[in-house]
């Protein structure tokens, strides 16, 4: 809109209707500054200036070419303080796409290191919301990939508050705040924070009719997949495992209608998702049918997390079904996959021999022998928080505790989600 109110400028301004060409400037200069389009702003200092050219610079004070300059200044620097954001959160997600959760001590002191920029130290030292908005982001991404949930979740709720707050200055990127609101759901469920997450979901789900009367089609991609995605990670994060499987035919429907259009890796995690729910929910042959769904899907990087997880799922839901022969074979095939990847997750090291052992268990001795080492290699994975991801995807020490105890699955989840420590 700003571009073709220029454009009307410029046809004015052609016909030598100067006064016309003047008013109209004024009103793309107040629509851009309440908008914070820099860009914008510039070219109308640009039309500003060439005006007091055509006339003379009659009755034109040195003050007003002072203020030109010192506006444009501002302007320069505002732009440059959110190219340089814009560089910084541009070599962080790259360096996060590439590498996901930090894994080990080297990928998290390069994250840290990643944060050392002057303009990440203080956002209230910054130019412009937007720039605080970038700020806020690259802190949340970071402290994401290095499971520090609590510090994630406040500078999501900062984003929020500053998008909601100057919404006038956000109003051409409805999805900034469509994407701070579903990460802040997915956080607060990872925090415990389920009352929180509902409440927000709620909110996440009625954002479409804030921004159009006409129904988006990209949108309504969006509100499935995104929805879905967080709806389901909060009954499998709160062991309400039962009331999650409901969601299937609503699922298979919006895969149905949206399937073309969303990624191959998109498509991965709604089908991890709903046979984890399925799983805890003691259905394990269902389970598999979306186990088999996940893991048949082409284009997806059989490095990628949530394929990684999928195919550890799919060895328990096997080992469930009692289905020896072919886990002998799915057996063979993890261990070739990681031993051609040379790197094996710590849960699969521990998965993988438990096992191979309860595969050759013959008595019940022995295979409660086999559940107690398993249980051991375990633990050091609950307090490492470069590991919570594992307790995130799919709850290993709860199902071990299952099968000690004989109680069920869905109960010790929901046991562990009742007694996490709440966030600030």
């Amino acid at each position: 809109r700003l571009r073709r109110m220029l454009h009307q400028v410029e046809l004015l301004h052609q016909r030598a209707l100067y006064d016309d060409a003047r008013k109209m400037l004024r009103s793309v200069r107040k629509l851009a500054r309440k908008h914070d389009r820099h860009t914008i702003l510039l070219d109308v200092l640009g039309w500003e200036r060439r005006m007091l050219e055509q006339r003379g610079y009659a009755g034109t004070p040195e003050e007003e070419l002072d203020e030109l300059l010192r506006e444009s200044s501002t302007l320069r620097q505002e732009l440059e303080e959110l190219d340089q954001l814009w560089d910084r959160k541009s070599r962080i997600f790259l360096t996060l796409y590439r590498h996901g959760h930090a894994r080990d001590k080297d990928q998290l002191k390069e994250l840290k290191q990643l944060l050392r920029h002057p303009l990440l130290r203080d956002p209230a030292a910054l130019r412009t919301p937007r720039a605080r908005f970038l700020y806020h982001h690259v802190h949340s991404a970071v402290a994401w990939a290095m499971e520090d949930l609590s510090t994630c979740h406040q500078h999501l709720k900062q984003n929020q508050h500053l998008l909601e707050e100057q919404a006038e200055r956000f109003t051409d990127e409805p999805n900034l705040l469509f994407s701070v609101l579903s990460n802040r759901i997915y956080v607060a469920t990872r925090l415990g924070l389920h009352e929180e997450a509902r409440r927000l979901l709620k909110r996440f789900r009625l954002l479409p009719l804030q921004w159009r009367k006409a129904p988006d089609p990209d949108l309504e991609l969006k509100v499935f997949a995104t929805g879905s995605s967080l709806e389901m990670a909060l009954y499998a994060r709160s062991g309400r495992f039962d009331e999650g499987v409901v969601l299937e035919k609503a699922l298979v429907k919006g895969l149905e209608q949206y399937g073309e259009r969303l990624s191959p890796l998109r498509q991965s995690g709604l089908c991890y998702q709903m046979a984890y729910l399925q799983f805890g929910a003691g259905h394990p042959d269902r389970a598999l049918k979306w186990s088999h769904r996940q893991l048949n899907l082409k284009g997806v990087d059989e490095g990628a997390e949530v394929h990684d997880f999928g195919r550890l799922l799919n060895l328990l839901i096997h080992l469930e079904l009692d289905n020896r022969d072919l886990l002998t074979y799915l057996l063979r095939n993890a261990e070739r996959h990681y031993r051609e990847r040379n790197d094996t997750p710590r849960f699969a090291a521990a998965l993988i021999p438990f096992l191979r052992e309860t595969m050759k268990a013959r008595t019940v001795e022995e295979q409660h022998t086999a559940l107690l080492a398993f249980r051991e290699a375990l633990e050091p994975l609950r307090d490492d928080p470069l590991q919570r991801a594992v307790f995130d995807h799919l709850d290993p020490l709860a199902w071990v505790d299952s099968k000690l105890t004989g109680r069920s699955f869905a109960e010790l989840v929901r046991e562990r989600a009742a007694s996490l420590p709440r966030a600030a």
